[in-house]
């Protein structure tokens, strides 16, 4: 509901007419961002505000997955974290894929754990 407007002075021998105007303006600057305030109130204003959240530009918060990792590394202080995390996922994946049957076969953890169950010792 709007509020009442304040009374506004009129212009008399205390105030001369640019006094009187510049009080006047200032009085519908107020009122011009109350009502600003006022229209972003109530539940259809938030439901509005969150959809036009939505429908800009993503921000840090709402990334998520590779789009994060990304985001992230581009950032100067990161980079050496970036750097050291890249060396060790690379050195797993190559660890991983280079251990051949044979070097399964010869190895006590996978044979009890991953293989036939049998220990070689």
């Amino acid at each position: 509901p709007p509020r009442p407007r304040p009374a506004q002075p009129k212009p008399n021998a205390t105030m001369s007419a640019e006094k009187y105007e510049e009080v006047n303006a200032y009085f519908r600057q107020r009122m011009e961002e109350s009502r600003k305030t006022w229209a972003t109130r109530g539940k259809d204003a938030r439901i509005a505000a969150a959809e036009a959240r939505k429908a800009g530009p993503q921000t840090w918060r709402q990334l998520t997955g590779v789009p994060l990792m990304a985001h992230e590394i581009k950032h100067v202080g990161n980079r050496p974290f970036a750097w050291g995390f890249a060396t060790v996922a690379l050195a797993t994946v190559y660890i991983s894929a280079s251990f051949s049957d044979e070097a399964k076969a010869n190895s006590d953890y996978w044979s009890t754990f991953h293989g036939t169950g049998d220990k070689k010792h």
